[in-house]
């Protein structure tokens, strides 16, 4: 799943984007936190249409309490 995709539907669910200042860091990707509620998640900050590994898409859904079904495309991964 492309990333833009992604983060479009995680706002469609509420959730809000929260940025960090990366001075300082040298190695991999940098990270946004998404949170819903009470419950956060990070989230690799990539190009808008660079692919999310799909383990990455689903860890975040579990530690957000969302339903990974209702995913753009899920049906076609049943």
């Amino acid at each position: 799943m492309e990333s833009a995709t992604f983060r479009a539907w995680l706002a469609e669910r509420g959730c809000r984007f929260d940025t960090h200042d990366q001075k300082g860091r040298s190695h991999g990707h940098p990270v946004i936190t998404v949170r819903r509620e009470d419950r956060t998640a990070r989230l690799p900050l990539l190009g808008l249409h660079e692919q999310l590994d799909p383990r990455i898409v689903l860890e975040i859904c579990d530690a957000l309490a969302l339903d990974s079904s209702e995913l753009p495309g899920a049906e076609s991964r049943t």
